[in-house]
Protein backbone atom coordinates (compact mmCIF):
# COMPACT_ATOMS: atom_id res chain seq x y z
CA UNK A 1 0.00 0.00 0.00
CA UNK A 2 1.70 3.57 -0.94
CA UNK A 3 0.77 6.15 1.22
CA UNK A 4 1.21 9.89 -0.21
CA UNK A 5 1.07 12.79 2.16
CA UNK A 6 -1.62 15.42 2.45
CA UNK A 7 -0.48 18.52 1.27
CA UNK A 8 -2.43 21.60 1.72
CA UNK A 9 -3.99 23.38 -1.29
CA UNK A 10 -1.71 26.01 -2.88
CA UNK A 11 -1.64 29.27 -1.89
CA UNK A 12 -3.50 31.68 -4.57
CA UNK A 13 -1.95 35.08 -4.11
CA UNK A 14 -4.51 38.00 -4.65
CA UNK A 15 -3.78 39.70 -8.06
CA UNK A 16 -1.85 43.43 -6.99
CA UNK A 17 -4.77 46.14 -6.43
CA UNK A 18 -5.02 48.23 -9.83
CA UNK A 19 -3.13 51.84 -9.52
CA UNK A 20 -5.38 53.90 -7.78
CA UNK A 21 -8.03 51.05 -5.87
CA UNK A 22 -6.30 51.92 -2.50
CA UNK A 23 -6.45 55.54 -2.78
CA UNK A 24 -10.47 55.18 -4.12
CA UNK A 25 -10.75 52.23 -1.01
CA UNK A 26 -8.79 55.51 1.21
CA UNK A 27 -11.21 57.90 0.01
CA UNK A 28 -13.98 57.11 -1.71
CA UNK A 29 -15.65 54.03 -0.19
CA UNK A 30 -17.18 55.52 2.94
CA UNK A 31 -19.91 57.21 0.50
CA UNK A 32 -19.68 54.93 -3.25
CA UNK A 33 -18.38 51.77 -1.65
CA UNK A 34 -16.37 49.03 -2.28
CA UNK A 35 -17.73 48.04 -5.71
CA UNK A 36 -18.96 51.78 -6.50
CA UNK A 37 -23.21 51.60 -6.01
CA UNK A 38 -23.73 52.30 -1.96
CA UNK A 39 -24.95 55.30 -2.57
CA UNK A 40 -24.40 56.88 0.64
CA UNK A 41 -24.87 60.19 1.82
CA UNK A 42 -26.33 60.83 -1.55
CA UNK A 43 -23.68 59.40 -3.52
CA UNK A 44 -24.18 58.68 -7.10
CA UNK A 45 -23.63 55.03 -8.19
CA UNK A 46 -20.17 55.06 -10.49
CA UNK A 47 -21.21 52.02 -12.16
CA UNK A 48 -24.86 53.60 -13.69
CA UNK A 49 -23.10 57.01 -14.03
CA UNK A 50 -22.28 58.16 -17.82
CA UNK A 51 -19.10 60.74 -16.71
CA UNK A 52 -16.35 60.47 -18.87
CA UNK A 53 -13.19 61.04 -17.51
CA UNK A 54 -13.00 64.82 -17.73
CA UNK A 55 -16.07 64.50 -16.16
CA UNK A 56 -14.95 62.33 -13.22
CA UNK A 57 -11.91 64.05 -12.86
CA UNK A 58 -13.75 67.93 -12.70
CA UNK A 59 -15.73 66.69 -9.55
CA UNK A 60 -12.89 64.69 -7.67
CA UNK A 61 -10.52 67.34 -7.74
CA UNK A 62 -13.43 70.24 -6.85
CA UNK A 63 -15.97 68.05 -5.32
CA UNK A 64 -19.52 68.74 -5.83
CA UNK A 65 -23.13 68.76 -3.48
CA UNK A 66 -21.60 66.73 -0.65
CA UNK A 67 -18.59 65.27 -2.35
CA UNK A 68 -15.79 66.67 -1.30
CA UNK A 69 -12.86 68.12 -3.06
CA UNK A 70 -10.05 66.26 -3.36
CA UNK A 71 -7.62 68.88 -5.34
CA UNK A 72 -5.77 69.66 -2.73
CA UNK A 73 -5.52 66.41 -0.69
CA UNK A 74 -4.29 64.39 -3.98
CA UNK A 75 -1.90 64.86 -6.33
CA UNK A 76 -2.99 65.52 -10.09
CA UNK A 77 -1.31 61.89 -10.97
CA UNK A 78 -3.18 60.56 -7.86
CA UNK A 79 -6.72 62.12 -9.27
CA UNK A 80 -6.05 60.20 -12.38
CA UNK A 81 -5.53 56.88 -10.79
CA UNK A 82 -8.51 56.95 -8.89
CA UNK A 83 -10.65 58.20 -11.97
CA UNK A 84 -9.16 55.63 -14.07
CA UNK A 85 -9.81 53.21 -11.21
CA UNK A 86 -13.54 54.53 -10.75
CA UNK A 87 -14.05 54.01 -14.35
CA UNK A 88 -13.32 50.25 -13.94
CA UNK A 89 -15.90 49.57 -11.70
CA UNK A 90 -19.19 47.82 -13.76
Amino acid sequence: MLFLPLLPPPVVAAPPPLPGQLLFQQNCVRCHGANGRKGANGAHDLTKSNLNGFGRTYLVMNGMGKMPAFGKKLSAAQVQQVVAYSLTLK
